[in-house]
């Protein structure tokens, strides 16, 4: 006897990203898996008294959209902090201008944080200092974290509580910068993990699941269903954060954490291997970073060797973070020297590939790696881009086009909170490499649309091994579901960006509807 399905979404323009059925216009859901594909008059043919039954209203119906790259707890972080993005402070003055007024209602004594300033935005074009922020929070430990995540300012008093003074050396992976005394101007270059290990920023785990549930809803209005956290410092304890936000429900959207190199051997001691979890929470590749922030790799290339092989011994891929050429190339250097993986573990990583020149490219294709990439940077840092990057360099930023035309796999993830977690700038972006400000960033690398999708929802399943499971609309996958209000085929590709989800479906449960 067939099945009856507990849901149907019906009149509904369906792109499934399923090559076998690569249009529909419903969907039959029973319990959180996909019963059924096909023509409204099929799936209502399946419906039985007790189905309920959701009107598409002729909207575009696609898989969820899984967020390849994003930084999950820190997205939840920001939305409890001082935004100093550059639309809401363009110099040094007004940041500390936000400072002094957000101070005003912490404690003393209590840190100040603050996210989101780029130096380059700023019309003083440079980072502030301690000094800035010396003269308007005197009394509060200030941290101010730049929007890459790759630098923070503390004042005084935060130096002060790190434990960071003349004496201080430099730690092997960061840069502390010096003024002519070799005194601390207060920015901190790649310490991030340092200063965690010095200084007590922990918040309550109540303040944590507000910020989660914040966060939580962004990701379901944007219509993701999945996201992959790519947290250097994943281990254990993280692991176990993420189990309770996702037993309460807190946590809707699907979570791939990936385990940081250093914190693999706690995570295995446990019992737990790439793979291990469930559909709600899985462990995915070991997240190492490769820098050039000291002006050589860290780590160095025989160390990379080490780690990565030491991951892969344990039956994990890896995925290495790399945004300049030499970082890019050395670690496509390293991946092609791997032992083969296990049979369905899916391929290592390049995260991100910023800068790929033709000759950076060959090497990745030939390493055999993935690349989980992330188009929205040219919508939201164009303009800084244009005025800061090398003229010989701009045309192979993020070139997405031609990595796909080079029989790469890749995928694209938002790196949020650094961007929007929003999925249709960046897809506005891979298309037509236009920025915010409706110019051009040179080059060719440009995709199709269904491209495009196919790398925000289908490829992001295979880059995390979850194909059997996720990433189109397809028989026995859950059910994972997003309605736009927009048809992005159809649509002019100027009008991408601006496409907006009504509904969002996780299991077969409407876990978030618009106005």
């Amino acid at each position: 006897m067939q099945q009856k399905p507990n849901l149907v979404v019906l009149n509904t323009e369906a792109l499934t990203m399923d090559a076998s059925q690569p249009q529909a216009q419903a969907v039959a859901v029973a319990e959180e898996r996909i019963l059924a594909v096909g023509s409204d008059e099929e799936i209502k043919g399946l419906a039985g008294p007790d189905t309920e039954v959701i009107n598409g209203q002729g909207l575009t119906l696609l898989p969820g959209f899984i967020d390849s790259h994003i930084h999950l707890l820190s997205l939840a972080r920001t939305t409890q902090e001082l935004d100093c993005r550059p639309d809401k402070a363009s110099s040094v003055a007004a940041i500390a201008h936000l400072v002094f007024e957000w101070a005003r209602i912490v404690p003393p004594g209590e840190w100040v944080r603050c996210f989101g300033y780029d130096d380059l935005a700023l019309d003083e074009r440079r980072h502030p200092t301690r000094h800035d922020l010396d003269k308007i929070s005197p009394r509060h430990p200030v941290r101010l974290d730049h929007r890459s995540g790759h630098a923070t300012v503390l004042n005084s008093v935060g130096l002060q509580m790190a434990g960071i003074n003349a004496e201080t050396p430099d730690p092997v992976e960061g840069v502390i910068e010096r003024d002519a005394n070799s005194e601390p101007t207060g920015v901190l270059l790649e310490m991030s993990a340092f200063l965690s290990k010095r200084v007590d920023m922990r918040r309550s785990r109540n303040r944590i699941r507000q910020g989660v549930t914040t966060a939580n809803r962004l990701l379901l209005s944007f219509g993701i269903t999945s996201v992959q956290d790519a947290g250097p410092e994943n281990g254990l304890e993280r692991w176990q954060a993420f189990r309770d936000l996702a037993d309460s429900e807190t946590l809707r959207s699907r979570v791939t954490m990936m385990a940081g190199a250093g914190r693999r051997a706690d995570l295995i001691s446990d019992g737990l291997v790439w793979g291990s979890g469930d559909h709600q929470l899985r462990l995915g590749h070991v997240k190492i970073m490769l820098t050039m922030t000291t002006g050589a790799l860290h780590p160095s290339l025989e160390e990379l060797q080490e780690i990565a092989l030491d991951a892969c011994r344990s039956g994990f891929p890896i995925a290495i973070h790399c945004v300049e050429q030499e970082a890019v190339a050395a670690a496509a250097q390293v991946i092609a020297g791997l032992p083969p993986l296990p049979a369905g573990v899916p391929p290592h990583r390049i995260e991100h590939c910023s800068e790929c020149p033709p000759n950076v490219l060959d090497s990745v294709h030939r390493s055999g790696a993935a690349v989980a990439t992330q188009p929205g940077f040219i919508h939201w840092n164009g303009p800084s881009y244009r005025e800061n990057v090398e003229a010989s360099m701009q045309p192979h930023l993020y070139p997405i086009g031609t990595i796909e035309s080079a029989g790469i796999k890749i995928a694209f993830g938002s790196d949020a909170p650094v961007i929007s977690p929003d999925p249709w700038p960046a897809i506005h972006s891979a298309v037509t490499r236009l920025h915010y400000e409706g110019r051009q960033l040179p080059g060719a690398g440009t995709v199709s649309i269904e491209s495009a999708l196919r790398m925000y929802t289908l490829s992001g399943a295979e880059l995390e091994g979850t194909v059997p499971d996720k990433g189109s609309i397809t028989p026995r996958k859950l059910a994972d579901l997003v309605l736009v209000d927009g048809d992005p085929v159809s649509t002019n590709s100027g009008e991408l960006k601006d496409i907006k989800a009504k509904m969002t479906i996780i299991g077969g449960a409407v876990v978030w509807e618009g106005r």
